[in-house]
C-alpha cells in the first residue's frame, strides 16, 4: 500500500511538472522573460532561495570587492538564475534550429579536426552560463563517426528522470549514469566510434573521492579528478568548454584545449589548468556562475 502510494505521488509530480513545461515551453521567449522578471522576485526576496550560501560564496571568492560591488553581483546572478528556468522550459520545445540561433562556437574548426583524427573528447565545462545547449555543438561538427555523451544524474522521481532524459535524447545526446560511465565509453571504442563526454567538472567530489585540491578564488578547493582519469584511459583530448553570455538568451562557447592527450601529461596537469581558466572566467563575468552550489562544504583540514 505505501508502495503504491508513493508511485501514485511520482505520478502526480510528473504529470504537474510536464505540464506546466508543455504549456510554458509554447510561449515566445519575449513572455518567458518577463515570467523570469517576475520569478526573480519571488525566488530572491520571498522564497530567499539559498541566500545566505550566495551571500558567504561571493564574500569569500571576492574579498577584494566592496559589500556593494558584491550585492550587485548577487542581483546580476539571480536574474540570470531566472533566466536559465524559462531557457531551459523554452529548450522542451526548441528545434536544432531554434537552439543555433542562440549560440556560437570558437574554436569549432580545431575540435573537428581532431575528432576526424579519432581523437576521444573530454568537454569539461562549468555551471556557468547556459550549460544545456552545449550539445549543439555536436550537430555543427560533421563527424558522422562521432557519439555525444552526457552523464545522468537520475531523479528520485522515475517518471521525472524518464522525461528529463527524453529532453536530453532529443538533443541528440546518449546518456551514461553517473555510477556506469566506463563501461558504455568502452563500448563506443570497441565499434569504432569516436565519442565527445560532456561534463560539468566544476561539481564538488564527494569526500572519498576528494584527491586533488587546489586554491581557487582564494579558498582551498577540492577538484574532480575523474574526468581527467577518464581522460587519461581513453588517450582523449581534454577541451575546457567555457560559457559566456553575449546577451540575454544568446552565448557563446569558448572552446579551449587543454591537452591533445592528457595520457601525456603530468597527472592533475589538465585539471589544474581547468581550474586556472574557470577561475579567470568566473572574475571576468562573476554574475553567470552558479552561487546557490555549496561549494566549499568540505575542509582540506578534514580530508587527511
Amino acid at each position: 500500500m505505501k508502495e503504491r502510494l508513493q508511485d501514485i505521488k511520482n505520478k502526480l509530480a510528473y504529470y504537474l511538472m510536464r505540464g506546466a513545461i508543455a504549456s510554458l515551453s509554447l510561449l515566445p521567449f519575449c513572455v518567458l522573460y518577463f515570467i523570469s522578471d517576475m520569478l526573480y522576485y519571488v525566488v530572491r526576496y520571498i522564497v530567499r532561495y539559498r541566500r545566505k550560501v550566495v551571500k558567504e560564496n561571493l564574500a569569500n571568492s571576492f574579498p577584494e570587492k566592496s559589500e556593494d560591488e558584491r550585492k550587485t553581483i548577487e542581483k546580476q546572478f539571480y536574474h540570470h538564475f531566472c533566466d536559465m528556468i524559462v531557457e531551459w522550459i523554452k529548450t522542451y520545445r526548441m528545434s536544432y534550429d531554434d537552439i543555433l540561433k542562440h549560440v556560437e562556437f570558437e574554436n569549432r574548426d580545431a575540435m573537428a579536426n581532431l575528432i576526424k583524427e579519432g581523437r576521444n573528447m573530454m568537454f569539461a565545462s562549468s555551471h556557468k552560463g547556459n550549460w544545456e545547449w552545449m550539445p549543439a555543438l555536436y550537430w555543427q561538427l560533421d563527424c558522422p563517426n562521432l557519439v555525444g555523451v552526457e552523464v545522468n544524474r537520475p531523479a528520485k522521481n522515475p517518471y521525472i528522470n524518464a522525461f528529463l532524459k527524453s529532453i536530453r535524447n532529443r538533443l541528440g545526446m546518449e546518456l551514461v549514469d553517473k555510477n556506469d560511465i566506463i563501461r558504455p565509453l568502452l563500448k563506443y571504442r570497441k565499434g569504432e566510434k569516436t565519442f565527445g563526454l560532456g561534463l560539468l567538472a566544476d561539481q564538488t567530489p564527494s569526500i572519498k573521492n576528494i584527491d586533488y585540491w587546489t586554491e581557487f578564488l582564494h579558498q582551498d578547493t577540492p577538484f574532480l579528478s575523474g574526468p581527467e582519469r577518464m581522460a587519461r584511459m581513453f588517450k582523449s583530448a581534454y577541451v575546457y568548454a567555457d560559457v559566456v553570455r553575449i546577451k540575454r538568451g544568446y552565448y557563446k562557447y569558448r572552446l579551449t584545449v587543454l591537452s591533445v592527450n592528457v595520457a601525456e601529461e603530468e597527472e592533475y596537469a589538465a585539471t589544474e589548468k581547468y581550474a586556472r581558466l574557470l577561475e579567470k572566467s568566473i572574475q571576468e563575468y562573476p554574475s553567470d556562475w552558479l552561487w546557490t552550489h555549496r561549494r566549499w562544504k568540505h575542509k582540506r583540514e578534514n580530508n587527511k
